[in-house]
């Protein structure tokens, strides 16, 4: 019985493979680098190369680990770790092309091996294996297609302009469909914040707008949406405070279609129900027909009509919900004959001011 042939050990090279920049090459190819190229033994704490120092060379990580330092701040001595590379990893491959400077300082907090390649070795071997120079084009190409990639995710991630030539909608709807994280601020043409509306991943999750907030407070926004002024879109992964939860449920889009029928019908409320009209209930206790989410705002509405009879413009401004929204409890009501205008004696309107001097936006006055 023949003894059984001794494996053959791997070749010295063998570890260049396990670097994805050389992964898919020959061994001729790898061979080439390696003869061209030399191991270095660095003790622990070694410095690799300073920051400032000509970009000579490539390395390739063996063993250990290599600390990557830079400036603590802009002109300052200290340097602070930035990154930490290990075994497989490459350092300057870019730089053989650019010939630029370090513009970071390496070292090897523990001791390891690195191999390394001049310049002009590393160019003779592109020269002479035209599959290390497609690998390089290669790997080039996929970086610089990540760069732009995330260039045109940042470019998304900053919007702004004035609603003069924007549609407001439009843009909401290009947040949405676009998957888009972070806030939009539309703001009035004195720069005072009229509405913030928070996205997740291109779906509304908060929305606030004066002491509005969620659902009715989107649905604010559009009751007409503003025409003038700016609006600004900053993304971030954590624009929503702490602890804050999503209050809007329904979809992006359906709030949308939602917004736009109620600004189709809320002009016709605020001409029914005038800005300066007061109503009377009629009744003690509300008997209420409609949706029963509605229920909770009707009730406060009922107990302010009951409580001093405001006017509409007093209901719109403290009630939490939208205009569309107070108009159409009224409307109900007013149907169901729970409520009546109140017509104040004529007499008690003569030392009063004139009340058209001061309407509330977009609602008529008598």
């Amino acid at each position: 019985m023949s003894s059984p042939e001794p494996r053959s050990s791997p070749p010295e090279f063998s570890f260049l493979r396990e670097c994805e920049l050389f992964s898919t090459l020959s061994d001729l190819t790898l061979q080439a680098l390696f003869l061209r190229g030399q191991v270095v033994v660095f003790e622990p704490g070694d410095d690799v190369f300073h920051i400032g120092d000509p970009a000579d060379y490539l390395y390739v990580i063996k063993s250990g680990v290599v600390e990557i330092r830079r400036p603590a701040m802009e002109g300052s001595r200290e340097l602070t770790p930035v990154a930490y590379v290990s075994a497989g990893d490459v350092i300057g491959e870019v730089a053989m092309f650019t010939r630029s400077n370090r513009a970071s300082a390496a070292r090897m907090p523990g001791g390891g091996e690195i191999f390394r390649i001049s310049r002009d070795n590393f160019h003779s071997v592109v020269a002479g294996f035209p599959e290390l120079a497609l690998r390089l084009c290669f790997t080039f190409a996929q970086r610089l297609e990540s760069t732009v990639r995330n260039m045109r995710k940042e470019r998304q991630r900053q919007l702004g302009g004035n609603l003069k030539f924007f549609d407001l909608p439009t843009v909401i709807q290009t947040i949405i469909s676009s998957g888009m994280t972070g806030t939009l601020r539309v703001d009035d043409p004195l720069g005072i914040t009229l509405a913030e509306i928070y996205f997740d991943n291109g779906h509304l999750c908060r929305s606030v707008m004066g002491h509005l907030t969620g659902s009715e407070a989107f649905f604010q926004l559009f009751q007409p949406p503003p025409t003038e002024g700016t609006f600004e879109f900053k993304g971030g992964e954590r624009e929503v405070a702490e602890g804050a939860t999503c209050d809007i449920l329904l979809p992006g889009m359906t709030m949308l279609m939602e917004a736009v029928r109620m600004q189709d019908e809320v002009g016709a409320l605020r001409c029914q129900f005038p800005a300066n009209q007061r109503y009377r209930p009629l009744d003690d206790d509300l008997r209420w027909e409609g949706d029963e989410n509605l229920l909770p705002i009707a009730y406060d509405i009922w107990y302010r009509l009951h409580a001093g009879e405001p006017t509409v413009r007093e209901l719109l401004d403290s009630i939490p919900a939208s205009h569309y929204t107070v108009l159409s409890i009224l409307n109900h009501l007013l149907e169901t004959m729970q409520i009546s205008a109140h017509q104040p004696d004529s007499r008690a309107l003569t030392n009063i001011s004139d009340i058209s001097q001061h309407p509330l936006p977009g609602l008529d006055t008598p």
